[in-house]
C-alpha cells in the first residue's frame, strides 16, 4: 500500500491535476510544482511549502518510483507521477484521487464540479459508485467518513497516507488500514513548524537508508 506524507500527498495530487488540467505544463519543473502544491485557489489547506521541503519530498518520491525524473540535457529536470500505473486506476478514479490528495475529505456532490474539470464528467451518484470501486480495491483506497452533524452527504477520504482531518471508526466503508495512534506530547501537531520538522527528520532518514552506509572497507583504501 502506498503511503504518503502531506507534503508528498499534495506533490501528487498536483501532479495528477496538472497533467490532465493543464497537460502542457505536464511533466513538471520542481518550481512549478512548489507553486502548484502553495496555490491558493482548490487547495484545503493551504500550505506554504518551502522549495527544499518539495525537493526532499521529490527525491523520497523518486527513490520509491513513485515519481520519475525527466531530464533533458541543459534544461530543467521535470517530474512525472506513476501512481495510476503502481495502483491500476482508471482515468475517472484517479480523477478523484487526485481531489482528494489536494483538498481533503469531500462528498460526491462538491467532487462532482471539481472532477469535471479533469474531463470526468459525471452525476454526484455516478462519482460515489467510482468511491465505491475504489473502496472496494484491496486495499482500500478510500474510505467513507460518518455523517457529521448537519452534513447531507457522506464524505469521503483517500486511504495513501494519513490525513489531518480524517475520521476514524463509524460507519467507514472498506477502512481496512490502519493509523497508528499519535502522542499528542511527542507528536504535538498542532504546532506546523515541529510537524514540518518531524517530517523532514523522517524523510533524511528514508534518504540515508536509501544511500546505505559507506563501507569501512572503502573508507580505507581512500585513505
Amino acid at each position: 500500500m502506498i503511503q504518503l506524507d502531506r507534503t508528498e500527498q499534495r506533490i501528487v495530487g498536483v501532479l495528477i491535476e496538472k497533467q490532465r488540467t493543464v497537460p502542457d505544463s505536464y511533466p513538471m519543473t520542481e518550481n512549478a510544482l512548489v507553486n502548484g502544491c502553495n496555490q491558493s485557489s482548490n487547495r484545503d489547506p493551504v500550505m506554504a511549502l518551502e522549495r527544499f521541503e518539495v525537493a526532499g519530498a521529490l527525491m523520497a518520491l523518486h527513490g520509491r518510483d513513485l515519481v520519475v525524473r525527466i531530464e533533458g540535457g541543459a534544461r530543467a529536470v521535470k517530474y512525472r507521477h506513476r501512481i495510476d500505473e503502481l495502483l491500476g486506476v482508471s482515468e475517472n478514479q484517479i480523477a478523484l484521487l487526485a481531489e482528494l490528495l489536494v483538498r481533503g475529505p469531500q462528498a460526491p456532490g462538491a467532487l462532482k464540479p471539481r472532477v469535471a474539470r479533469m474531463g470526468f464528467h459525471a452525476s454526484s451518484q455516478q462519482i460515489e459508485a467510482v468511491l465505491h470501486e475504489l473502496a472496494a480495491y484491496s486495499p482500500p483506497l478510500v474510505a467513507q467518513e460518518p455523517r457529521r452533524p448537519r452534513e447531507r452527504d457522506h464524505r469521503w477520504r483517500h486511504l495513501l497516507g494519513a490525513d489531518g482531518d480524517a475520521v476514524a471508526g463509524g460507519d467507514a466503508v472498506a477502512s481496512q488500514a490502519t493509523i497508528a495512534p499519535v502522542d499528542p506530547i511527542a507528536h504535538p501537531i498542532e504546532d506546523p513548524v515541529l510537524q514540518r520538522l518531524e517530517s523532514l527528520e523522517q524523510r533524511v532518514a528514508q534518504l540515508e537508508g536509501m544511500l546505505g552506509d559507506r563501507s569501512p572497507d572503502v573508507a580505507d583504501d581512500e585513505a
